[in-house]
C-alpha cells in the first residue's frame, strides 16, 4: 500500500443547519486535509502537511485529522495566527457557494523550509490544490513543494480546484496554475475549470488538454458533475459514467473521487503493471480500475451533509 502526503489548507467549513440559512455549524474541510482523509478512511496510510493555528479551531482541527487516522506529524504550527474558516451555503440541487475568511491564516503561513523538515522516503503520493497559488509567498512555497517531491521521484497529483474567490488578482491564475504541470503526473480538473484555463490561453478544450500533456502530465481526470469522467493521456482516451444519484451535499465529493482514485492507484492487489506508481498511470487497465473506484467514492460522499464524516470507507464503496 502506498503512503499519501497531502498538502494545502485545513480549515472550518460552516455549514448551513436548518433551512433558513442562518445557523451554521463548524466542519473540519478544505480540499487536500478532505484527501487525506478520504484516502487514510479507506485504509490507506496518511499524512497531511499545513499550517496549523493554536486557536480552537485548530485543536479542533488536528484532533479531526487524527481521529480519522490521518498522520499529523508533517503539520507545522503557526501560534500566532487565526485558522481559516469558509462560509458555505448550499442550493437546492445540494451545489455550494462559498465565502473564504483567508487573509493571513495559519494555512497560508506553511514554508519551503517545512517542506525540508519532511522525511520524503516514507512518501509514495504527494497531492496539492492551487488554494495554495493565491499569494506570491505560498505559491512559492507550494511549487518548492512540488518540485522536490518531482525530484524524490513521488508521484505528484495536483488537483486544480480553483476558488476564484480566493483570488485578489486572478489575473495571476492561469500562469501560477500552469507552472505546476512540469511537475506533475496526474492532474485533477473539472469540465468548467478546463474551459475557464482553455479559455484563458485562447485555445480549445481539446487542445488544451494537449498542452498539459506536452508540459509532462502523465494523465488527467475531468469530471463534470453528474456527467462522464474523462481518463485522457498521451497513450489513451476514454469516458466512464457516473451513477445517477440524488445529491444531499456535493462539498468533497470532487476530493472523495481523488483520494478514491490515488488510493486504488496504490493498492498492490489486482494490478498487472510492475514498478512505479507513475508507470501505473500509464496503463489503461489501472486507470479504468481506480477511475471507476474514485466514481464510486464521489458519489457516495454526495450523500452525506459535511466533509470528512460524508467520505466513505472501503467497505461502502465495495458493496
Amino acid at each position: 500500500m502506498s503512503t499519501l502526503l497531502s498538502f494545502g489548507e485545513v480549515l472550518i467549513d460552516l455549514l448551513p443547519v436548518g433551512h433558513s440559512g442562518l445557523v451554521h455549524e463548524p466542519i473540519p474541510g478544505g480540499a487536500p486535509a478532505n484527501v487525506a482523509v478520504g484516502y487514510a478512511k479507506l485504509g490507506g496510510r496518511s499524512f497531511f502537511a499545513g499550517g496549523i493555528s493554536a486557536d480552537n479551531y485548530g485543536v479542533m482541527l488536528q484532533d479531526a485529522l487524527a481521529a480519522q487516522g490521518v498522520d499529523v506529524s508533517c503539520l507545522t504550527l503557526v501560534p500566532d495566527a487565526a485558522t481559516a474558516t469558509v462560509l458555505v451555503s448550499l442550493d437546492a440541487k445540494g451545489e455550494r457557494a462559498f465565502s473564504f475568511n483567508r487573509q493571513s491564516t495559519a494555512d497560508m503561513l506553511y514554508r519551503e523550509a517545512d517542506f525540508d523538515a519532511i522525511d520524503w522516503s516514507q512518501i509514495d503520493i504527494f497531492h496539492l490544490c492551487s488554494n495554495t497559488f493565491t499569494e506570491k509567498a505560498i505559491f512559492t512555497a507550494s511549487l518548492y513543494g512540488a518540485k522536490k517531491a518531482h525530484k524524490e521521484q513521488t508521484l505528484v497529483s495536483f488537483d486544480v480546484n480553483l476558488r476564484l474567490s480566493l483570488w485578489q488578482d486572478t489575473r495571476l491564475l492561469s500562469a501560477r496554475v500552469e507552472q505546476c504541470f512540469g511537475y506533475t503526473h496526474l492532474l485533477k480538473m473539472s469540465k468548467e475549470e478546463a474551459l475557464h484555463l482553455a479559455l484563458e490561453r485562447g485555445v480549445s478544450f481539446d487542445d488544451y488538454l494537449a498542452f498539459c500533456i506536452e508540459q509532462g502530465v502523465r494523465l488527467i481526470l475531468v469530471t463534470n458533475g453528474a456527467e462522464s469522467v474523462l481518463c485522457h493521456s498521451a497513450e489513451f482516451s476514454f469516458e466512464l459514467p457516473v451513477p445517477k444519484i440524488v445529491a444531499i451535499d456535493t462539498t468533497a465529493a470532487g476530493d472523495s473521487f481523488v483520494a478514491g482514485f490515488l488510493f486504488e492507484l496504490g493498492r498492490d492487489e489486482g494490478y498487472f503493471t510492475p514498478g512505479p506508481l507513475v508507470q501505473k498511470l500509464l496503463n489503461r487497465v489501472n486507470v479504468r480500475t481506480s477511475a471507476e473506484f474514485a466514481i464510486k467514492c464521489g458519489a457516495i460522499t454526495c450523500t452525506t451533509k459535511g466533509a470528512f464524516p460524508a467520505l466513505p470507507v472501503l467497505e461502502q464503496v465495495q458493496s
